[in-house]
């Protein structure tokens, strides 16, 4: 997709591939798992997944 359409489909601006930092993340881990992986094929040699995902993060706040 090109940077134009990105930013009209998604609001905002699509990152490069080299971005420092491209993290994804769901509600358990695994779509945020699938969702690097495509990301890495696609060239965004950063991208991470975050693996203990909003479930995770949302119990760590909660304390």
């Amino acid at each position: 997709m090109d940077p134009a359409e990105f930013k009209a489909k998604y609001g905002v601006t699509k990152p490069p591939l080299d971005t420092p930092e491209l993290v994804f993340h769901c509600q358990v881990g695994r779509r945020g798992a699938v969702a690097t992986d495509k990301a890495q094929k696609l060239g965004y040699t950063h991208a991470r997944n975050y693996a203990g995902a909003y479930k995770e993060w949302s119990e760590r706040e909660g304390k």
